[in-house]
């Protein structure tokens, strides 16, 4: 029990910071999108996730990042959102494996805060 513990506690800290420390707005906003368009199972583990790199496709206006490791997308529920676009990517097990922000400085001045530019 105590190995277990042990085991993710020291994963908890070598994981990315959470998603809703850094975007805790931007987290509300995305589940109150997955409730809206019938996607609400995914409330949840969005509230865990952490972020795992930044998207370094040099695009000014994308601020997509990683949640997994590995992102390998089977398939994708696309959020109304009212400003740019937000796209959920799940991999085959239905896990949330990557966010695709696009259109959206909000969420890129965030991001560029925690993670500033080598």
């Amino acid at each position: 029990m105590i190995g277990a513990l042990l085991a993710a506690k020291l994963w908890a800290q070598m994981a990315g910071p959470l998603l809703s420390e850094i975007l805790p707005d931007l987290v509300e906003e995305m589940a109150h999108l997955l409730r809206e368009c019938g996607a609400e199972q995914l409330c949840d583990q969005l509230r865990l996730l952490h972020i795992e790199s930044i998207c370094d496709c040099a695009d000014e206006n994308c601020a997509s990042l990683a949640t997994a490791a590995e992102v390998k997308v089977a398939s994708t529920v696309e959020l109304p959102a009212t400003e740019g676009f937000l796209i959920i990517d799940l991999n085959a097990a239905g896990e949330i494996c990557f966010i695709e922000a696009l259109h959206r400085p909000d969420v890129k001045y965030l991001l560029e805060e925690h993670y500033p530019a080598a």
